[in-house]
């Protein structure tokens, strides 16, 4: 449920709170015995400023990427509260594995069945913890990250697919073309930089509440095993995160390779275009000396032989870079 000033079910077993007012956040320390951490606090990196036990209640905070959708990836801290037979998450962002896991825990909710006599007898079901709450919040979170790395890598494969696809072409490659192939490189770090922090904290966040359920009554049996295949699960991620950076270092070289092949290319065609145009320019240079006896000068065919003269010594060097394949 989303918290409203003074409207808070003695019952809830997960209370979400977004975006608090301080009138919000007193109605939940009310309900709830604790004090609850300022935004300011959230955002501390010391693992004891994250990761504590204080008034009876756990206190977890981990990064979560959101805004992939809008086209804005971030992250931000949110806080997992373990508190007697509560959960208190308090964000200030809306990433989109909550509104997946609050769709999902409406969906398995307990409903009364109906015994023969139409009255409702035992519930289908199993009805959430405060401890499967969460862990499956966790769960969701991390199979998010996972659905964002398969986005990253296909976007990888596309852009190096560009990169080596333009190599092929004979015409040169456009300005345009290689900066709109940086941002995306750069908007893939970047995200991937993103997801490495949310799965450093995750990795953090995972022994500790394994402590936290050893510490705490009427576990669930499947809780710890779950929490274990968590971490598993951060693990590999981690490692794939790690290929991936590698693999937009390579691709971001590749471009940059790419980019002075390319500047090579433009500046040999000067350079020969240069050499080729010399023999003309010394031709005309050495008919455009004003002494006054030239024989040359005084020849009928003079002028057209010259400039027969200096367009034969401009394509002979060029017939012969041609065969060298220096163009």
């Amino acid at each position: 449920m989303t918290v409203e000033a003074g409207s808070v079910p003695a019952e809830a077993i997960w209370i979400d709170v977004i975006n608090p007012s301080r009138e919000e956040e007193l109605a939940v320390e009310a309900l709830c015995g604790i004090e609850m951490p300022t935004r300011e606090e959230m955002r501390e990196i010391e693992v004891s400023s994250r990761l504590y036990t204080e008034d009876g209640a756990t206190f977890m905070t981990a990064s979560v990427v959101f805004g992939l959708d809008s086209g804005k990836p971030s992250f931000a801290p949110v806080t997992f509260i373990l508190v007697g037979l509560r959960l208190v998450t308090l964000r200030y962002s809306e990433p989109k594995s909550f509104a997946i896991f609050a769709a999902k825990l409406c969906r398995d909710v307990p409903r009364p069945a109906p015994d023969d006599a139409g009255k409702a007898s035992a519930a289908i079901g199993k009805a959430p913890t405060a401890e499967t709450i969460l862990i499956g919040l966790i769960e969701t979170v991390v199979d998010r990250v996972a659905d964002i790395l398969e986005t990253v890598s296909a976007d990888l494969d596309g852009i190096g697919d560009d990169i080596f696809s333009s190599s092929d072409r004979k015409k040169p490659t456009k300005t345009g073309d290689f900066k709109s192939l940086l941002r995306r490189i750069g908007a893939v770090g970047d995200l991937t930089s993103r997801i490495r922090e949310s799965l450093a904290t995750l990795d953090r966040l995972l022994p500790f509440l394994q402590l936290a359920l050893d510490g705490r009554k009427s576990v669930p049996k499947d809780a710890k095993p779950r929490v274990k295949a968590m971490a598993r699960d951060v693990h590999s991620l981690n490692d794939f995160v790690a290929f991936l950076s590698n693999k937009t270092v390579f691709l971001l070289d590749t471009t940059v390779g790419m980019i002075s092949i390319e500047q090579a290319a433009i500046i040999k065609i000067f350079s020969v275009a240069a050499v080729a145009f010399l023999p003309p320019t010394l031709i005309a240079s050495i008919y455009g000396m004003n002494f006054e006896h030239m024989p040359e000068l005084s020849w009928t065919f003079g002028y057209p032989l010259a400039i027969m003269a200096m367009i034969v010594s401009a394509v002979v060097p060029m017939i012969f870079f041609r065969i060298k394949n220096w163009l």
